[in-house]
This record gives structure tokens, C-alpha cells and sequence, in this order.
């Protein structure tokens, strides 16, 4: 039966007037599943200044070196809107005393949705790297771009619905703090939710934390549902239940692994240096730095800067183009070495460790240049420099839910770090034929830095620059006068691996005098290093700079590298039996 063409059928069915749902749409994402966004959500996603974030890299120039690392800051807005919504009605129905209402809902979900609006080309290289070269007194962050940015998407985008006060709020929950006196100000804790300064628990890391995992391809514990599900509000802050404290620990620890893995990979930090003098030289013709101070020319910056580059044919983009062009041929700055830094000799260590110095240390037929090196100052820790985060989290017990505590990381787990900073110092080659001269001339200026610190400590084979403690082996002024006779099975000799046999049972030292070994009450000798302290926390700290043997460079490095086999074999004067050789003679020497 054809009921299109049967009139009996459409007269029994009259048309009704329609009566839609109120206006949203619901997203299916890969993290948080379906998402719906409200009308408010929608008029500013469905804007110019909102759709820029899909151009914009979540990952920058880790998408060089990771290939699923293609999300962009568009979803991850998204995800965070959602979080930030999640969260503050979680509160609202656990705890209505706290008077939240339907604005305060809007405004929080909106600041989670342009956060971060104001990102530039490769997210962090662009604030990081660039504009503290191009623009050097400016202050400028992409928080600060973000509210601007939020300003202008408002002013030019008429169907946008937020008033004055509202976009007041909203900037200052993208900054994390009131700045001034107005009713929303007195709910502190609405702050803690997309940009915590507190203690950097926020939905802005619940959910790249996430996110990235999820596109690198690196497997992550991290439950963002559970944190918020045991989060109530203390004395105007958000807190969380006792026994999720060994869950922020780890989700602090994620966040600290994807930076040491991924964020700072070497291979990209490499191309977030060439990206960066990319954008340098080509800044004076096209007005890059500038643009952030004209939110209308800056919203149309984004990662397609490279390609219009390429594109143009202008002379004064002729080096900008050349190492756009050194990317493209993955021809890349080479990571030559890299040392951990002992946190109480940082200051005189990054004085003293500089392009000019470690060029002072080449041999004469080196020919090295200042211009040739990159010295990386890299800090890593647990989002609050080298503060714990989580000594400024209120915690509370399901006996008492309104009574905010702290709970110390001795009643959480023995195997938390007492250390919450890391400093590595990585040298890098602008020339890969340089790139062994200048590893030889920085190690000979590590062995000055050890001669003028004048402390011996002997580091066994890949232990690492603060050693190792149950190994011991450092150096004394004075040999401590061992407490008991160590039993024969119980010695071992200092190559020997600390983790057979007993290794919490014995601290080893080397010395002036003769070798002695102690007892592991460690407390009857005021001068040994506790198994449980860290480098900086000890009363003996190691001193010796360590270059790893793991990225000493062959002796015929220059002629079987990666790039010299490809620009060999691209001027077609490599035959396959030279190839064969090569590749022979870079197995031999990785077995030495």
C-alpha cells in the first residue's frame, strides 16, 4: 500500500503543531561519552572565534613525534565545559546550603568552555617559547588572550546571550581568583573548579589528563567521575574524601609522566625550538606578536601559519620557509645530552652551563659556534613548582563531612617522593654534523663543573645523578664508625646491583679510607643517608654532575647517522652494500 499517494491515510493523520524540546545537541566524545550542551553552550560554539580552537593542536609539537596526538583544544573546551558542569551541579544537589544557582551554573560551564580561547599556533610554543623572544616585556598568557578574546566573541556575535556582570565573572573563573567585590566573589570555591590555584585540582587536568593518555596511546587510572562523586564543599573550599588522597597523588603523578614522556618529549622539544625561530623570523613581516594586542587580527592565528608561509613567496619569509622546510624533511635540531640537576646547585649550575661556555670547551678543529647550541633549562613537578599539591587539599571522613583536614603523605604511602621538582639541563645541535663536537665540549665542561665542586660521589652504572640509597657509594669527609660487622652474605661489591639479596639492608660508602658498610639504623649515624630521603632532603647531597651512558655518541657517529645515511643516499652515492656496512658498524657499537 502506498501511503503517499492514499488520501483516506492523510486525512485520519492532521498535521500537529510542533513543540520541540529545548534547544541542545548532544556530542558523542571518545572520554566522557555523550555530552549535552545547552542552548547558552551552543551560541558560543557556533562563532568564528570559538571554531579558531579547531586549528589550534591540543599537543603542539608533540603531534611531530606522536601520531595520534591530533586533538585540538576545540574538544578538550568541550570535555572541560562538561566537567565544570558535572562538578558544580554534583555540589549543588549534595549541598543546596551553598545557595548555588542557575547563573552560577551558566558562568562556570562557560568559563570551562573558553578557558581556553586564547591559545596561539602550537598552544604553549606559541606563549612559551615565542612571545617571550618576540615581545620580551610584554606579561601576556594565553589566559590573559582567553578573556580577551571572550570579549570580543561576545561583542561581535549578537545571539550571544551574556550580560556585563556575567562575562566579569567568567573571566575571573578562567584566572582562578575574584578581582574584585561582587556577589558571585564571596563563593570561593566556584574558583577551584576550571582554574584551581589553590591546589591545581581542576577539571581543566581532569580532563586533558584524559584525553592525552588517550590519543598518545598511553594508559592512564585516572577517574575524573569518582574525584568529583567524593567532592564536597569545607570552609568555601572543595574537598575531598580521605580516601581519595592516593588518587590525586596519582593523578598528579599521570600529569608529571605525561610531561617527562610526551609535553617534553626531546624530539619535540626539538621542533617546538625550530617552530618557534620559524614564527621569529617571519614576526617582523607579518605582524605575529602584534596581533595579540587586536583580538581581531589574532583570532585568525592559528597552526595554518606554517602553511601560509610556505605559500608565500615574499624574501623576507626565505628563513622562516627554510626551516619550515628542515621539518618538513625531518631534518630536525639534534638532542646531543642531558643531565639531571641537583636542585640545591641549580642556580650555579644554569650560571655557568651556557652556549658560550660549552663552545669555550671545544677542541681547536671543532669550529663551534655559540649559534650551533640550545641549552634547555627544563623544570618538571607536581603542577605547584616544587610544592606538594596535595598539603593544600582539604580532605574529610565519611564520620565527619564537614570537617576539613590535611592528611600527610606518611599516612598515605611510603613510596611518595619527598622531592616535588625536577631539573634536567639537555643541550641540543642546530647542525647534526656538530652534534658530536658539541656533546665532547659539553661533557669536558660537566668535568670542570665536578673538579670545581670539588665533592667526589661515585655513581654506579645507571643509577642516575642523585644515586642511589640503598647502594650508597657516596663520599664522606670522615668514614662513620660502622655499628655492626656485616655478615658475608650480606656483602656484595660495589658493581654488584643494590636490588638482589637484601637491598634495603644495606648502605654502602665510598671513601677516602678504606670501604665500610653499615648497619640500616640509620638513625645511630648522624652522617648516612636515609633509604627514605631524597637527594635534596639528605644531610650528605650528591654534587657530581652524571652524564648518561645511554647517550654517548659512537666514535664514527657523523658518518652513520640517520641523517647523513639520508643525505647520502639522496644524492644516490650510497650503495646498498656501504648501507649494509653502516648499518653493521652502528650494531657493533651499540654492543661495545
Amino acid at each position: 500500500m502506498d501511503f503517499l499517494e492514499d488520501d483516506s491515510y492523510s486525512s485520519r493523520t492532521p498535521p500537529l503543531p510542533g513543540r520541540p524540546l529545548p534547544y541542545s545537541k548532544v556530542l558523542n566524545d571518545p572520554i566522557h561519552g555523550h555530552i549535552e550542551l545547552d542552548e547558552v553552550c551552543m551560541h558560543v560554539i557556533d562563532t568564528p572565534q570559538f571554531q579558531r580552537l579547531r586549528d589550534l593542536k591540543q599537543l603542539g609539537s608533540a603531534y611531530f613525534v606522536f601520531p595520534g596526538a591530533a586533538n585540538n583544544r576545540f574538544e578538550h573546551c568541550i570535555g572541560v565545559c562538561h566537567l565544570a558542569g558535572v562538578l558544580v551541579e554534583h555540589l549543588r544537589k549534595v549541598q543546596p546550603e551553598l545557595g548555588i544557582t542557575d547563573n552560577d551554573v551558566k558562568c562556570v560551564k562557560l568559563a570551562g568552555l573558553c578557558h581556553d580561547l586564547g591559545h596561539g599556533p602550537f598552544s604553549h610554543v606559541f606563549d612559551n617559547e615565542f612571545m617571550k623572544q618576540a615581545r620580551p616585556g610584554l606579561h601576556w598568557t594565553h589566559e590573559k588572550a582567553s578573556e580577551d578574546l571572550l570579549q570580543y566573541l561576545v561583542d561581535d556575535n549578537e545571539h550571544v546571550n551574556i550580560n556585563s556582570e556575567e562575562i566579569r565573572f567568567i573571566k575571573d573563573l578562567i584566572h582562578g581568583a575574584p578581582r574584585g567585590d561582587y556577589p558571585q566573589a564571596k563563593k570561593l570555591f566556584l574558583f577551584d573548579i576550571v582554574a584551581n590555584q589553590r591546589n591545581s585540582v581542576d577539571v581543566d587536568k581532569f580532563d586533558y589528563i584524559q584525553r592525552d593518555c588517550h590519543n598518545v596511546g598511553i594508559k592512564t587510572s585516572l577517574d575524573a567521575r569518582r574525584l568529583m562523586t567524593f567532592a564536597r564543599v569545607i570552609d568555601d573550599q572543595i574537598c575531598f574524601n580521605q580516601k581519595e588522597a592516593y588518587n590525586l597523588y596519582e593523578m598528579f603523578h599521570t600529569r608529571f609522566s605525561l610531561f617527562k614522556r610526551v609535553y617534553t618529549h626531546k624530539v619535540g622539544k626539538a621542533v617546538e625550538y625550530m617552530l618557534s625561530e620559524a614564527l621569529l623570523a617571519a614576526d617582523a613581516p607579518l605582524g605575529l606578536s602584534a596581533s595579540v594586542d587586536d583580538m581581531r587580527q589574532y583570532m585568525f592565528l592559528t597552526d595554518s601559519i606554517l602553511k601560509e608561509i610556505e605559500r608565500s613567496s615574499d624574501p623576507q619569509l626565505e628563513k622562516s620557509r627554510a626551516i619550515i622546510k628542515r621539518i618538513r624533511k625531518r631534518d630536525l635540531y639534534r638532542f646531543v645530552d642531558q643531565i639531571l640537576v641537583p636542585l640545591h646547585l641549580a642556580t650555579e649550575i644554569k650560571a655557568s652551563i651556557t652556549a658560550d661556555a660549552i663552545v669555550a670547551c671545544q677542541e681547536a678543529e671543532d669550529h663551534l659556534i655559540a649559534d650551533d647550541v640550545i641549552v634547555e633549562w627544563l623544570k618538571l613537578g607536581y603542577a605547584m613548582k616544587d610544592r606538594n599539591p596535595v598539603d593544600n587539599i582539604g580532605f574529610f571522613s565519611k564520620w565527619h563531612p564537614d570537617v576539613k583536614f590535611h592528611v600527610p603523605k606518611e599516612h598515605v604511602s611510603s613510596f611518595i617522593p619527598n622531592d616535588f621538582e625536577e631539573i634536567t639541563l639537555r643541550v641540543y645541535a642546530r647542525n647534526n654534523d656538530k652534534r658530536q663536537r658539541i656533546q665532547q665540549a659539553f661533557r669536558k665542561l660537566v668535568k670542570q663543573m665536578n673538579e670545581k665542586f670539588g665533592v667526589e660521589v661515585v655513581l654506579e652504572a645507571g643509577v642516575g645523578v642523585y644515586g642511589d640509597y640503598n647502594a650508597g657509594h657516596f663520599a664522606f669527609p670522615t668514614a662513620p664508625t660502622p655499628s655492626r660487622q656485616v655478615p658475608p652474605q650480606e656483602q656484595r661489591t660495589p658493581t654488584q646491583s643494590p636490588y638482589k639479596a637484601t637491598p634495603r639492608n644495606i648502605i654502602g660508602f665510598a671513601s677516602p679510607l678504606p670501604p665500610v658498610r653499615f648497619s640500616p639504623d640509620h638513625r645511630s649515624l648522624p652522617n648516612v643517608v636515609s633509604p627514605i630521603h631524597s637527594a635534596q632532603t639528605s644531610p650528605i647531597r650528591p654534587m657530581r654532575l652524571e652524564p648518561s651512558e645511554a647517550t654517548l655518541l659512537p666514535p664514527n657517529y657523523t658518518e652513520i647517522s640517520s641523517p647523513a645515511r639520508k643525505r647520502v643516499r639522496e644524492d644516490g652515492h650510497l650503495s646498498s652494500d656501504l648501507l649494509t656496512a653502516s648499518v653493521a658498524q652502528l650494531k657493533k657499537t651499540r654492543t661495545m
